[in-house]
Protein backbone atom coordinates (compact mmCIF):
# COMPACT_ATOMS: atom_id res chain seq x y z
CA UNK A 1 0.00 0.00 0.00
CA UNK A 2 2.95 2.50 0.90
CA UNK A 3 4.63 1.90 -2.23
CA UNK A 4 0.98 2.65 -4.15
CA UNK A 5 0.36 6.03 -2.61
CA UNK A 6 4.05 6.71 -3.45
CA UNK A 7 3.39 6.31 -7.00
CA UNK A 8 0.53 8.66 -6.52
CA UNK A 9 2.17 11.06 -5.29
CA UNK A 10 4.93 10.76 -7.28
CA UNK A 11 2.36 11.11 -10.48
CA UNK A 12 0.90 13.87 -9.07
CA UNK A 13 4.41 15.60 -8.74
CA UNK A 14 5.29 14.71 -12.40
CA UNK A 15 2.28 16.40 -13.87
CA UNK A 16 2.39 19.33 -11.87
CA UNK A 17 -0.93 19.32 -9.95
CA UNK A 18 -2.10 20.13 -6.74
CA UNK A 19 -4.24 17.71 -4.41
CA UNK A 20 -6.98 20.17 -4.93
CA UNK A 21 -6.96 20.42 -8.58
CA UNK A 22 -7.26 16.66 -8.75
CA UNK A 23 -9.95 16.51 -6.55
CA UNK A 24 -11.87 18.89 -8.49
CA UNK A 25 -11.58 16.66 -11.51
CA UNK A 26 -12.09 13.74 -9.67
CA UNK A 27 -15.22 15.20 -8.37
CA UNK A 28 -13.98 13.78 -4.65
CA UNK A 29 -12.97 16.00 -1.43
CA UNK A 30 -9.07 17.02 -1.10
CA UNK A 31 -9.34 15.13 1.80
CA UNK A 32 -9.71 12.23 -0.13
CA UNK A 33 -6.63 12.77 -2.41
CA UNK A 34 -4.67 13.21 0.38
CA UNK A 35 -6.35 9.85 2.39
CA UNK A 36 -4.63 7.59 -0.90
CA UNK A 37 -1.42 9.68 -0.90
CA UNK A 38 -1.11 8.77 3.02
CA UNK A 39 -1.71 4.80 2.22
CA UNK A 40 -5.03 5.27 4.36
CA UNK A 41 -6.98 3.50 1.83
CA UNK A 42 -7.15 3.46 -2.41
CA UNK A 43 -9.70 4.76 -4.13
CA UNK A 44 -12.20 2.86 -6.39
CA UNK A 45 -11.58 1.03 -9.49
CA UNK A 46 -13.38 3.72 -11.60
CA UNK A 47 -11.30 7.03 -9.83
CA UNK A 48 -7.95 4.68 -10.70
CA UNK A 49 -8.86 4.28 -14.13
CA UNK A 50 -9.69 8.44 -14.07
CA UNK A 51 -5.94 9.23 -11.70
CA UNK A 52 -3.94 6.83 -14.86
CA UNK A 53 -6.08 9.11 -17.48
CA UNK A 54 -5.33 12.47 -15.51
CA UNK A 55 -1.68 11.68 -14.55
CA UNK A 56 -0.99 10.14 -18.24
CA UNK A 57 0.33 6.55 -16.56
CA UNK A 58 -0.76 3.75 -17.04
CA UNK A 59 -3.20 1.75 -14.44
CA UNK A 60 -1.18 -1.27 -14.52
CA UNK A 61 1.72 1.28 -13.42
CA UNK A 62 -0.09 2.79 -10.95
CA UNK A 63 -1.11 -0.09 -9.04
CA UNK A 64 1.57 -3.01 -10.07
CA UNK A 65 4.63 -0.35 -10.95
CA UNK A 66 5.00 -2.34 -14.28
CA UNK A 67 5.93 -0.29 -17.07
CA UNK A 68 4.29 -0.98 -20.16
CA UNK A 69 5.87 -2.92 -22.89
CA UNK A 70 6.88 -1.24 -25.75
CA UNK A 71 5.51 -3.15 -28.16
CA UNK A 72 2.06 -3.34 -26.71
CA UNK A 73 1.96 0.35 -26.34
CA UNK A 74 2.80 1.35 -30.50
CA UNK A 75 0.07 -1.70 -30.90
CA UNK A 76 -2.61 0.09 -28.71
CA UNK A 77 -2.36 3.91 -29.85
CA UNK A 78 -4.98 5.78 -31.31
CA UNK A 79 -6.32 9.59 -31.30
CA UNK A 80 -6.78 9.80 -27.75
CA UNK A 81 -3.29 8.78 -26.63
CA UNK A 82 -1.48 11.48 -28.70
CA UNK A 83 1.86 12.84 -27.40
CA UNK A 84 0.04 16.04 -27.68
CA UNK A 85 -3.80 15.02 -26.10
CA UNK A 86 -5.89 17.71 -25.67
CA UNK A 87 -6.84 16.55 -22.11
CA UNK A 88 -3.21 15.95 -21.31
CA UNK A 89 -2.46 19.48 -22.31
CA UNK A 90 -5.85 21.15 -20.71
CA UNK A 91 -4.28 19.78 -17.75
CA UNK A 92 -1.56 20.87 -17.63
CA UNK A 93 -2.27 24.23 -18.53
CA UNK A 94 -4.81 24.60 -15.91
CA UNK A 95 -2.13 23.30 -13.22
CA UNK A 96 0.19 25.44 -14.25
CA UNK A 97 -1.89 28.57 -14.81
CA UNK A 98 -3.22 27.61 -11.17
CA UNK A 99 0.38 27.49 -9.53
CA UNK A 100 1.80 30.57 -10.93
CA UNK A 101 -1.97 32.77 -10.74
CA UNK A 102 -2.31 33.47 -13.72
CA UNK A 103 -6.28 33.84 -13.63
CA UNK A 104 -7.33 35.00 -16.07
CA UNK A 105 -5.55 32.27 -18.15
CA UNK A 106 -7.12 29.90 -15.71
CA UNK A 107 -10.14 30.98 -15.91
CA UNK A 108 -10.81 31.42 -19.84
CA UNK A 109 -9.80 27.19 -21.06
CA UNK A 110 -13.08 26.14 -20.42
CA UNK A 111 -14.35 28.84 -22.51
CA UNK A 112 -11.74 28.10 -25.43
CA UNK A 113 -12.72 24.54 -25.10
CA UNK A 114 -16.19 25.24 -25.73
CA UNK A 115 -15.98 28.11 -28.28
CA UNK A 116 -13.93 25.75 -30.78
CA UNK A 117 -16.29 22.21 -29.14
CA UNK A 118 -17.03 19.99 -32.74
CA UNK A 119 -14.23 22.18 -34.51
CA UNK A 120 -11.28 19.52 -35.98
CA UNK A 121 -8.16 20.57 -37.95
CA UNK A 122 -7.68 19.93 -41.62
CA UNK A 123 -5.74 16.36 -42.35
CA UNK A 124 -6.59 12.97 -42.18
CA UNK A 125 -6.45 12.69 -38.35
CA UNK A 126 -9.30 14.71 -37.99
CA UNK A 127 -7.74 16.21 -34.57
CA UNK A 128 -10.03 18.48 -32.60
CA UNK A 129 -9.05 22.60 -33.34
CA UNK A 130 -8.72 23.04 -29.67
CA UNK A 131 -5.52 21.22 -29.94
CA UNK A 132 -4.19 24.02 -31.88
CA UNK A 133 -4.18 26.82 -29.44
CA UNK A 134 -3.70 24.29 -26.04
CA UNK A 135 -0.51 23.84 -28.21
CA UNK A 136 0.35 26.99 -28.54
CA UNK A 137 -0.18 27.63 -24.58
CA UNK A 138 2.06 24.73 -23.62
CA UNK A 139 4.95 26.00 -26.35
CA UNK A 140 4.64 29.44 -24.67
CA UNK A 141 4.88 27.88 -21.61
CA UNK A 142 7.72 25.79 -22.47
CA UNK A 143 9.62 28.70 -23.63
CA UNK A 144 9.00 30.73 -20.42
CA UNK A 145 6.57 33.10 -22.33
CA UNK A 146 3.90 32.53 -19.37
CA UNK A 147 2.79 36.31 -18.98
CA UNK A 148 -0.84 36.13 -18.23
CA UNK A 149 -2.31 38.20 -20.86
CA UNK A 150 0.05 36.54 -23.70
CA UNK A 151 -1.27 32.44 -22.79
CA UNK A 152 -4.75 34.26 -23.30
CA UNK A 153 -4.07 35.62 -26.39
CA UNK A 154 -2.28 32.30 -27.76
CA UNK A 155 -5.76 30.47 -26.40
CA UNK A 156 -7.89 32.94 -28.24
CA UNK A 157 -6.41 33.65 -30.84
CA UNK A 158 -8.97 32.19 -33.30
CA UNK A 159 -12.09 32.36 -31.36
CA UNK A 160 -13.24 35.21 -33.24
CA UNK A 161 -12.33 34.17 -36.38
CA UNK A 162 -13.55 30.64 -36.11
CA UNK A 163 -16.48 31.15 -33.72
CA UNK A 164 -18.14 34.34 -35.06
CA UNK A 165 -17.41 35.90 -32.04
CA UNK A 166 -17.10 39.62 -30.89
CA UNK A 167 -13.96 40.47 -29.43
CA UNK A 168 -16.05 42.79 -26.82
CA UNK A 169 -17.65 39.48 -25.53
CA UNK A 170 -14.24 38.30 -24.85
CA UNK A 171 -14.37 37.09 -21.21
CA UNK A 172 -10.62 38.73 -20.39
CA UNK A 173 -9.24 42.05 -19.88
CA UNK A 174 -8.97 44.95 -22.67
CA UNK A 175 -5.35 44.94 -23.31
CA UNK A 176 -6.24 40.93 -24.31
CA UNK A 177 -8.66 41.81 -26.22
CA UNK A 178 -6.63 44.50 -28.26
CA UNK A 179 -4.39 41.88 -28.80
CA UNK A 180 -6.85 39.06 -30.15
CA UNK A 181 -8.35 41.72 -32.03
CA UNK A 182 -5.19 42.11 -34.16
CA UNK A 183 -4.61 38.93 -35.29
CA UNK A 184 -8.04 38.27 -36.06
CA UNK A 185 -8.13 38.47 -40.20
CA UNK A 186 -11.30 40.09 -40.82
CA UNK A 187 -13.34 39.64 -44.17
CA UNK A 188 -10.95 42.67 -45.98
CA UNK A 189 -7.72 40.57 -44.89
CA UNK A 190 -7.40 37.52 -47.27
CA UNK A 191 -4.85 36.24 -49.09
CA UNK A 192 -5.74 37.90 -52.14
CA UNK A 193 -5.76 40.70 -51.36
CA UNK A 194 -1.70 41.41 -50.45
CA UNK A 195 -2.36 45.07 -49.61
CA UNK A 196 -4.61 43.84 -46.81
CA UNK A 197 -2.64 41.56 -46.12
CA UNK A 198 0.35 43.76 -45.58
CA UNK A 199 -1.86 46.31 -43.33
CA UNK A 200 -3.02 43.35 -41.01
CA UNK A 201 0.87 42.36 -40.67
CA UNK A 202 2.15 45.66 -40.22
CA UNK A 203 -0.85 46.33 -37.29
CA UNK A 204 -0.20 43.05 -35.82
CA UNK A 205 3.91 44.06 -35.38
CA UNK A 206 3.27 47.11 -33.44
CA UNK A 207 1.87 45.01 -30.56
CA UNK A 208 4.32 42.86 -28.52
CA UNK A 209 1.65 40.39 -27.48
CA UNK A 210 0.17 40.25 -30.54
CA UNK A 211 3.57 39.52 -32.39
CA UNK A 212 4.29 36.67 -30.04
CA UNK A 213 1.32 34.95 -30.55
CA UNK A 214 1.67 35.02 -34.24
CA UNK A 215 5.29 33.72 -34.53
CA UNK A 216 4.12 30.72 -32.23
CA UNK A 217 0.86 30.31 -34.47
CA UNK A 218 2.87 30.56 -37.65
CA UNK A 219 5.40 27.46 -36.15
CA UNK A 220 2.81 25.55 -35.22
CA UNK A 221 1.29 25.50 -38.57
CA UNK A 222 4.47 24.90 -40.35
CA UNK A 223 4.73 22.16 -38.43
CA UNK A 224 1.91 19.96 -38.56
CA UNK A 225 1.27 21.38 -42.38
CA UNK A 226 2.70 18.09 -43.97
CA UNK A 227 -0.40 16.01 -42.54
CA UNK A 228 -3.08 18.39 -43.68
CA UNK A 229 -1.64 20.50 -47.13
CA UNK A 230 -1.28 19.23 -50.54
CA UNK A 231 2.72 19.57 -51.76
CA UNK A 232 1.47 22.62 -53.92
CA UNK A 233 -0.65 24.56 -50.86
CA UNK A 234 3.18 23.67 -48.44
CA UNK A 235 5.18 25.42 -51.01
CA UNK A 236 2.65 28.48 -51.17
CA UNK A 237 2.19 28.27 -47.38
CA UNK A 238 6.15 28.35 -46.91
CA UNK A 239 6.38 31.43 -49.61
CA UNK A 240 4.14 33.36 -47.78
CA UNK A 241 5.85 32.69 -44.32
CA UNK A 242 9.18 33.55 -45.74
CA UNK A 243 7.40 36.88 -47.65
CA UNK A 244 5.23 38.05 -44.48
CA UNK A 245 6.37 36.06 -41.25
CA UNK A 246 10.37 36.36 -41.63
CA UNK A 247 10.12 40.06 -41.37
CA UNK A 248 8.19 39.95 -38.55
CA UNK A 249 11.80 38.35 -36.90
CA UNK A 250 13.22 41.61 -37.42
CA UNK A 251 10.95 43.32 -35.52
CA UNK A 252 10.78 41.47 -32.72
CA UNK A 253 14.19 40.97 -32.28
CA UNK A 254 14.71 45.19 -32.53
CA UNK A 255 11.99 45.90 -30.48
CA UNK A 256 11.00 43.66 -27.77
CA UNK A 257 15.12 42.22 -26.73
CA UNK A 258 13.37 40.79 -23.73
CA UNK A 259 12.13 38.08 -25.37
CA UNK A 260 15.96 37.47 -27.78
CA UNK A 261 16.25 33.59 -26.38
CA UNK A 262 12.23 32.85 -27.21
CA UNK A 263 12.76 34.33 -30.73
CA UNK A 264 15.52 32.93 -31.59
CA UNK A 265 14.41 29.53 -30.57
CA UNK A 266 11.00 30.19 -32.21
CA UNK A 267 13.08 30.99 -35.95
CA UNK A 268 15.07 28.01 -35.52
CA UNK A 269 12.34 25.84 -34.76
CA UNK A 270 10.17 27.00 -38.20
CA UNK A 271 13.17 27.61 -40.28
CA UNK A 272 14.44 24.04 -39.43
CA UNK A 273 10.80 22.44 -40.34
CA UNK A 274 11.10 24.68 -43.88
CA UNK A 275 14.50 23.55 -44.87
CA UNK A 276 13.33 19.97 -44.28
CA UNK A 277 10.44 20.56 -46.32
CA UNK A 278 11.97 21.78 -49.27
CA UNK A 279 14.74 19.08 -49.37
CA UNK A 280 11.36 16.58 -49.43
CA UNK A 281 9.90 18.64 -52.00
CA UNK A 282 12.46 19.15 -54.28
CA UNK A 283 11.98 20.76 -57.58
CA UNK A 284 8.10 21.71 -56.34
CA UNK A 285 9.60 24.87 -53.92
CA UNK A 286 11.89 26.05 -56.90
Amino acid sequence: MKLFAARMVKARSNVNMTQSFVAEKLEVTPQAVSAWERGEYAPDISKLKDLAKLYGVTLDWLLNGKEPDAAVVKATENLSDRLFDEERMYTYIKSYATAKGLHQTRSILSYVRDMHKDQVRKGKDKVPYVNHPLSLACHAIALGLDEDDLLSAALLHDVCEDCHVDVEALPVNEETKWSVSLLTKNKEVTRSSEEGLLDYYRRLSEDRIALMVKLLDRCNNISNMASAFTVEKMASYIIETEENIYPLFEIADKNYPQYANQIYLIKYHMTSVIEALRQLMGKKMK
